[in-house]
């Protein structure tokens, strides 16, 4: 996990605990970009549960096995470097959101970066992530 007090992987330039943790902690996200942000700020920091409460079951990503789905992400987290986070464009209309990103990752030696425009629901108050495609940035 990442320090509390310093700073928050999405790039906002606050500190953790100010930031995205308050998420990791059970605060909704108000937005999609938040919660784009805070998925990304999981991720870096191994938050594995975070990702799969925030992910929607119509996801290509959801699985039912939600035990083989934790090991995955965590393997996942483990064996890629956050580098930055990009975010180029949010939009929210009604219970539909979308957000258009560009993330730096390494993968040992590998540049696994790649940019992404991502769709996201609101259902019961909460916002999801449903899937994203490539874009290039």
């Amino acid at each position: 996990m990442s320090a509390p007090n310093g700073p928050c992987p999405c790039g906002s330039g606050r500190k953790y605990k100010k930031c995205c943790r308050v998420f990791h902690y059970g605060r909704l996200p108000d937005h999609p970009e938040q919660l784009m942000r805070s998925r990304y700020a999981a991720y870096a920091v191994g938050a594995v549960d975070y990702i799969l409460s925030t992910t929607h079951p119509t996801s290509p990503h959801f699985r039912s096995d939600t035990e083989t789905w934790r090991a995955e992400v965590r393997r996942f987290c483990q064996q890629v470097t956050f580098l930055s986070l990009r975010v180029e464009h949010a939009e929210a209309a009604g219970d539909s959101g979308l957000v258009r990103f560009f993330a730096t990752l390494k993968q040992g030696e590998r540049d696994a970066s790649f940019g992404e425009e991502s769709a996201f629901v609101r259902r019961d108050g909460q916002w999801l992530y449903v899937a994203g495609k490539p874009h290039p940035s």
